[in-house]
């Protein structure tokens, strides 16, 4: 096999069809380091929903008393991780989707691909935007409410820090979607680069 045969070989198989094109901008660095922050962040609350289930098992096990709230605490804590990890994986190239279509279409023609990638990316931006603009007044109302987590007398919690980490969330993955469509846009109009 020739070298260049070889090169084209280890392209072809390194541009998978989670292939992200490159994202010079330091914009798209300083939003990386940002999502990463947060997804240790979702990742210490993980621990954090761990550990009080268990001290619930425990409790219950041992001595026939639960972790007080521990439904409703971890309800609230798994939504607010979700979307913490959300803006590091759609960076990553790691959000859920089929890719029977894009990794043929990727094959036949890289650009069209990144022209259907742009649109895809496009579209999750706009829906996280919709979630964004109902989510920003329940945190003002949750706030001005007082609104809390937890059961009424026994252990309470603040709504609003679960409400922020949704939104801080949201925001960042709609701007990473908004980053790779420019990305993938710019590979479909000049071509990707090997």
């Amino acid at each position: 096999m020739s070298q260049a045969a070889g090169q084209a070989a280890a392209v072809e198989e390194s541009a998978g069809p989670d292939a992200l094109p490159p994202r010079p901008w330091a914009a798209a660095r300083w939003l990386g380091r940002v999502s990463s922050a947060l997804a240790v962040a979702g990742t210490l609350g993980t621990v954090a929903i761990m550990t009080i289930i268990n001290l619930d098992v425990g409790g219950r096990y041992f001595f026939g008393k639960p972790f007080p709230a521990t439904a409703e605490i971890v309800s609230a804590g798994i939504v607010s991780i979700v979307f913490l990890q959300l803006a590091h994986a759609v960076g990553e190239g790691r959000s859920i989707r089929s890719d029977m279509l894009i990794g043929r279409l990727r094959r036949r023609s890289p650009r069209w691909a990144d022209a259907l990638d742009a649109v895809h990316h496009l579209a999750g931006a706009a829906m996280l935007a919709v979630l964004v603009r109902y989510v920003w007044p329940k945190i003002v109302d949750s706030i001005a409410d007082d609104e809390t987590v937890g059961l009424y007398g026994i252990l309470q919690l603040p709504a609003w820090p679960f409400a922020v980490c949704v939104l801080a969330g949201a925001v960042l993955a709609a701007l990473q979607f908004l980053l790779l469509a420019a990305a993938h846009a710019r590979a479909a109009r000049l071509g990707r680069a090997p």
